[in-house]
């Protein structure tokens, strides 16, 4: 826990830093301590990217950076000074004691639990890869799990301090649980003097998702980072909209942040389509330098991971099929694309074969609605509820010849655009959580702004009974994760993590020489390990790739 804590301040000064030499060439905008840190996160991401495409990440991309966080320190002094005293009046009062509890507590979980099933699988060893080579040419063709490049490995293996501890630290999703929460902590304390709770609801959303994920602290899952950097970019939308009084730059820059979700995991993809509305805005008043500075800022996300992709896996974006330019020596066969793409499918489905890829949505639906626990059967009916109540409050809204929000709207549509993608891809309900809960937190607070104004008559019970319902369908859910955590702590007070984190777990790994090189595989179970490198948790693979030159850094091929 110790270590785990001191990595976290250090994440944290890190990040607010870098955070602040970006955002402070933008006049005319007030940014708070979020802010920095989630420029800072991106800043620092998209710099490890684009340094692991020429080289490894270990001392020199972390000191190259380090001084220059420390000169920004310096020059930037007065500026952070502001900071210190804004924020040190919540620190040492009784709010930051309270909050010092909450993070004692993540800091608990982060250093002991379980590893999310992906991370055993390739998250660790993808990590490792960073360290040791910053990238291999056609490594997909060793592991197709690899080719998926989520950017958030490429932050996770900055901070993991390999290079000066000697093992790996795994702290980062803790970490942005402890930010994400904290944001709604603070948010929610004036809940009793907000007159809009849009947004206090989407940061009770933030809450419940981080006890979904409670005894995974400690493991650099992407799809936790996705999932809270999309409940980041709802809740900012709709907090620059209720209390921040329609300011385009947060608008642009969470547009921006959208964009840099994409990279996190591409199924999040459109987020994107909040850009429309400050593009709109600044097309309409022609804003030119602006429009050109916030697509500069999109392209510099989008091009390491491009670039990434092309020479981890010969596509543009794996494992998409449909973009087919590039005909190179180490390019994963498309066969192998396919499938792997078709498994995402029925797994996500819970059909898990292949064949069954093209059934149809009535054939696959009821055995996926099987396959779901009933706790989660029941969130999923007040996702549904959520979704009828928002319908019934925009009838409201027009009957009552009250105005469309435009600025509600776009992110209703990105919202709505990606839970189709989501069903209709790969259910999974971990991949979509955020715009599952979303919806819910929308419309409950959505209704709760126009408590005792626009709530009587026939329309208002209609209301009363859909919130009524979705907190009775809702409640196994947040029971089944608070019973859980219960019994985590019950069981692992004991164990001795007090001072350094748990590390990542060991698979039985078995070597296999190609032209004099080891490359290792798991002889068993589903774990692929940390410590040796390069690995593949299938022998099937390894046996099929081919070395392109005589060294693992000319990367591989398939046979």
């Amino acid at each position: 826990m110790l270590v785990t804590l001191l990595s976290w301040f250090y994440i944290t000064l890190f990040t607010t830093l870098i955070g602040v030499l970006v955002l402070s060439r933008i006049k005319n905008t007030k940014f708070t301590l979020i802010h920095y840190i989630i420029a800072g996160f991106i800043v620092i991401t998209v710099y490890v990217e684009f340094f692991s495409i020429f080289s490894k990440i270990g001392a020199i991309a972390h000191i190259v950076l380090l001084l220059t966080a420390i000169f920004t320190g310096y020059f930037k002094r007065s500026q952070l000074l502001l900071l210190w005293r804004k924020y040190s009046k919540i620190i040492f009062s009784w709010e930051g004691f309270f909050y010092l509890g909450f993070i004692i507590i993540i800091a608990f979980f982060t250093s002991r639990g379980e590893f999310h099933t992906d991370t055993n699988i390739y998250h660790a060893a993808a990590i490792r890869l960073y360290e040791e080579y910053g990238l291999i040419k056609g490594v997909g063709n060793l592991q197709l799990h690899y080719a998926y490049n989520s950017s958030y490995l490429a932050f996770a293996s900055f901070f993991s301090l390999n290079w000066l501890f000697g093992r790996s630290l795994h702290t980062t999703t803790g970490w942005l649980e402890v930010i994400m929460c904290l944001y709604a902590f603070h948010g929610l304390k004036d809940f009793r003097r907000h007159s809009c709770h849009i947004t206090d609801m989407m940061k009770v959303g933030i809450l419940f998702y981080t006890l979904v994920n409670l005894i995974r602290s400690m493991s650099p899952a992407t799809d936790y980072a996705t999932m809270y950097f999309v409940f980041f970019i709802i809740t900012a939308w709709c907090e620059n909209y209720e209390w921040k009084r329609n300011d385009i730059t947060i608008y642009s820059l969470l547009s921006v942040t959208a964009v840099f979700v994409a990279t996190l995991k591409f199924s999040a993809g459109f987020m994107a389509l909040i850009a429309i509305y400050p593009a709109f805005y600044l097309i309409k008043n022609r804003k030119w330098k602006e429009i050109v500075t916030y697509i500069a800022c999109g392209c510099v996300i989008l091009i390491p991971f491009f670039i990434r992709n092309f020479f981890i896996s010969g596509w543009l974006l794996y494992p998409f099929g449909s973009i087919d330019i590039f005909n190179v020596e180490w390019k994963i066969p498309k066969e192998h694309l396919l499938l792997d793409a078709a498994q995402i499918k029925v797994w996500g489905r819970c059909l898990y074969d292949v064949s069954k890829e093209s059934l149809p949505f009535s054939k696959w639906l009821p055995v996926w609605w099987e396959h779901q626990e009933r706790y989660e059967q029941m969130f999923l009916m007040a996702v549904v509820l959520g979704m009828i109540l928002q319908l019934v409050i925009l009838t409201v809204r027009v009957i009552n010849g009250r105005k469309i929000r435009m600025a509600l709207a776009v992110i209703f549509l990105a919202i709505w655009g990606n839970l189709a993608v989501w069903f209709l891809m790969a259910p999974f309900i971990r991949y979509g959580l955020t715009f599952l809960f979303a919806v819910i937190m929308i419309a409950v607070g959505d209704y709760l702004s126009d408590f005792g104004r626009m709530n009587g008559g026939f329309y208002g019970i209609v209301k009363g009974s859909l919130v009524f319902c979705i907190v009775v369908s809702v409640s196994p859910y947040w029971d089944r994760y608070i019973t859980d955590a219960g019994i985590f702590i019950k069981h692992n007070i004991m164990e001795p993590y007090y001072i350094v984190q748990k590390d990542y777990e060991s698979g039985n790994m078995e070597s296999y020489e190609i032209n004099g090189n080891k490359v290792y595989f798991s002889a068993e179970g589903e774990v692929n390990s940390y410590y040796t490198y390069p690995s593949t948790l299938y022998k099937g693979m390894l046996d099929d790739a081919a070395l392109i030159g005589e060294c693992i850094e000319d990367g591989f091929k398939a046979k």
